[in-house]
């Protein structure tokens, strides 16, 4: 045998030992009762040498059912409350103009800033010169008096971003209540659809989506060492030779330290709890972290994303806070991503707008605290602690931290500007439609289904054997391998299995199949062309290659369109096409040429076709 056969050996088992190493949780989720798979039991029966237990397949909302939410945004009220905030702005730019102003308010619409004033052209002027990328002055206006409108893209932007603090909210509260595979997606008409898969309580759904977002500012108090005494009671958070962290973390908690600055000048090793689940470091926090601290005192909980693409993950961390909430959302008017173009080449950063009364606080609070850092918090969850770099009024900036590139800093601008909105929720959310939803098929049908896939897959398998005998058994193994492949990278990656994903993966075994045909028919015209086993068998491989390539890829290529442009149930679909075109085209290729290889290793070797 050549040396690259035993490498080829190699990673078709490595393969195949990982695929069944990641389905064990999938495994011992599925042999629980459903009353018993997202508690302590499910995680009581995942062996410790097991991967993440979060790692496993889900069952949708059409398969294990649930509750089904419909909320409509009112971004019309959202614009007319922003023409509102702006009439303010523009009275008070126009007094500090010296323009003598009548009244200034919005139009019997709603939908316009209205001024009446003696002096229309010179008050239209100076509002166009300092609004000019956002108002134009329309036509109509009575007499003595000037109108003021958003221009068209304006409106539209802002209609689409308030829809998205919407959703944004809406996520932050179902992570917070530990929902398994929620669905929350946008839809037409400035609606939000959110399925909650297994969550059989209305009531509870509305009482964790209906309520305003709270947001908070607190400044954290990084000068108490009140949790340095916890690194006696929780082990340190464990971490790779090179230093990196390594998850998933301890469910019973661990801890870290980050070094701060403090207004003195002075640096401190700052103590905090970590875990990757939210629910299990709320516990943490619970039963050693509150014993610990004063009644001036509080804990606040952040998410920490790490990674890229596929390979991203989190864990959650904690950070000691002062009780008192100095300002709430309410405050805030507006918030937008912008670059500060005076730190070299440009560095983005967030800029948020206070009402007058939010100013004043606002000053009065970051006069006081100086070189500290002033926890984002909405819904309970830290968003991000800056230090406050500057006395802060009505217009402010968050400055983000280093160690990234330009695009991740401005993807996180983006982020905390649509919190720092969603606290003030500009946009009203009402539920108008909830249902409990059933499973789309019953359990027995589901039993049914199970078993008419078996039988057909037994079938496809015996007839391989029966055509192609050797062969075919050798697809026939491939088959299986194709199938645990597929099913342990979306354990993996957490997927949710539907309807349309099961149809999905039934089409990838297919394909599998097919390109088993292609070679053993390619290998069958060989050898009627008078060649020996071992050359047929490499020509076969040889000739069929990009074909058995173009196939999968233009499959591949309709898949990618359908995960770009579909939603739901057509993304699931694409989704587990896409997975299941990959591993199909390594066990095609990799996985059947290593078995016969071996099998064909000899010159005198008889091949079965």
């Amino acid at each position: 045998m050549e040396r690259t056969w035993y490498w080829r050996l190699g990673l078709v088992l490595a393969v195949l030992v990982w695929s069944i190493w990641q389905l064990v949780p999938t495994m011992r989720y599925f042999q629980l009762p459903p009353a018993e798979r997202n508690g302590p039991a499910y995680d009581a029966s995942v062996p410790g040498w097991a991967p993440n237990p979060r790692k496993h397949l889900n069952l949708g909302l059409d398969l294990q059912g649930g509750i089904l939410l419909a909320m409509g945004v009112d971004v019309d009220r959202a614009v007319k409350a922003k023409v509102v905030r702006r009439a303010d702005e523009v009275a008070d730019y126009l007094k500090e103009k010296g323009v003598p102003v009548t009244a200034v308010g919005p139009s019997a619409d709603g939908n316009r800033v209205e001024v009446r004033t003696p002096e229309p052209k010179r008050a239209e002027q100076l509002v166009l010169d300092y609004y000019e990328a956002e108002m134009a002055s329309p036509s109509g206006a009575p007499e003595g008096a000037v109108w003021f409108g958003f221009r068209p893209e304006v409106l539209k932007n802002f209609r689409e971003k308030a829809v998205e603090q919407a959703e944004k909210t809406i996520r932050n509260r179902v992570d917070k209540w530990g929902v398994t595979e929620p669905d929350i997606k946008r839809k037409a008409n400035s609606q939000i659809q959110i399925q909650l898969p297994g969550f059989k309580d209305p009531g509870k759904a509305k009482e964790l989506l209906g309520r305003t977002a709270q947001l908070e500012f607190k400044i954290t108090d990084d000068e108490s060492p009140v949790l340095d005494a916890i690194r006696s009671e929780i082990p340190v958070c464990p971490a790779a030779a090179d230093g990196q962290l390594v998850l998933p973390l301890p469910q019973s908690g661990c801890w870290m330290v980050e070094t701060v600055e403090l207004p003195s000048g002075a640096q401190r090793q700052v103590t905090y709890a970590a875990v990757s689940r939210r629910q299990d470091l709320d516990a943490v926090v619970e039963k050693v972290l509150k014993p610990r601290i004063s009644r001036d005192q509080e804990i606040g909980i952040g998410e920490v994303v790490v990674g890229q693409g596929i390979a991203k993950e989190r864990f959650y961390r904690t950070y000691l806070l002062r009780a008192k909430t100095e300002l709430t959302g309410d405050y805030i008017s507006d918030a937008r991503p912008s670059v500060d173009s005076s730190k070299g080449g440009g560095e983005p950063v967030v800029v948020f707008t206070m009402s007058p009364d939010g100013g004043r606080l606002m000053e009065k609070l970051t006069t006081e605290n100086l070189r500290r850092r002033m926890a984002t918090v909405l819904d309970g969850k830290v968003e991000t602690a800056p230090y406050i770099q500057g006395k802060i009024s009505t217009n402010g900036q968050i400055t983000l931290g280093s160690g990234r590139n330009y695009q991740e800093k401005f993807d996180e601008a983006n982020e905390i500007a649509l919190v720092l909105k969603a606290g003030a929720l500009p946009a009203p959310v009402t539920i108008f439609e909830e249902r409990s939803v059933g499973a789309t098929l019953g359990p027995e049908l589901i039993r049914k289904g199970t078993v008419a896939a078996l039988i057909g897959l037994a079938l496809v398998m015996l007839f391989m054997v029966a055509y192609y005998r050797m062969s075919g058994l050798i697809a026939d193994l491939a088959l299986v391998a194709n199938a645990l492949l597929v099913l342990a990278i979306m354990s993996l990656l957490g997927s949710t299995l539907t309807l349309p994903g099961i149809a999905g993966f039934v089409l990838t075994l297919g394909m599998a199949v097919d390109a088993n045909v292609l070679i053993n028919e390619r290998i069958r015209e060989e050898l009627r062309a008078g060649r020996t086993v071992r050359p047929a068998v490499d020509q076969g491989y040889d000739k069929v290659f990009w074909t058995i390539v173009d196939s999968h890829v233009t499959a591949l290529v309709a898949a990618v369109v359908l995960m770009q442009y579909g939603s739901g149930p057509v993304r699931g679909f694409a989704v587990t096409l896409i997975i299941g075109l990959l591993a199909s085209m390594f066990t095609s290729i990799v996985v059947t040429r290593v078995i016969m290889d071996f099998v064909t290793r000899k010159d005198t070797a008889r091949l079965s076709v």
